[in-house]
């Protein structure tokens, strides 16, 4: 029955627009399609928002702008946001984490010489040497390395060499 009612709103909707298309002067449909265009983009990116699917928002600002006749997106600047966004999820830094932000200081001398496998009385070669062995396997050029790790290797070696 539900299917039945869907199939007949959909007829009707494509009949109207058709009919609309036919019996309307061109300025009046482009006015009326240009409207309908952003109400129906505002409403998807209101579910996607909800949904949690920012990112497929992106294309639906777009076609608002285009029907504002403003140049906001284009293509490519969509794929930069995109591989912007993924890439920085994926790797697990960057806009999602909140743990790649570290304030710096806020490592004790003991944490610092866990990470770099160090015993309290090194010397400075020493913690040159560890950090230098460690941020070559962690390094985020690397594979398996990251931004967050490499950055606590840092922040260990910097409060070790200020003591």
């Amino acid at each position: 029955m539900n299917l039945i009612l869907v199939g007949i709103l959909i007829f009707l909707l494509v009949y109207g627009f058709f009919w609309l298309l036919a019996n309307t002067k061109s300025k009046t449909f482009s006015n009326f399609f240009r409207v309908s265009t952003i109400i129906g983009s505002i409403l998807v990116i209101i579910v996607l928002f909800f949904a949690g699917r920012y990112l497929l928002s992106i294309p639906f600002f777009a076609l608002i702008a285009g029907a504002l006749q403003k140049r906001l997106f284009n293509i490519f600047n969509i794929i930069y946001l995109y591989k912007i966004f993924f890439n920085k999820s994926a790797k697990g830094d960057g806009f999602f984490n909140d743990n790649s932000r570290t304030v710096r200081g806020s490592m004790s001398k003991d944490e610092a010489l866990k990470i770099l496998g160090l015993k309290p009385n090194c010397s400075k070669k020493d913690i040159i040497k560890a950090h230098r062995n460690l941020i070559l396997h962690m390094h985020p050029d690397k594979k398996g390395g990251n931004n967050y790790l490499a950055s606590k290797i840092n922040e260990a070696r910097d409060v070790l060499l200020k003591k």
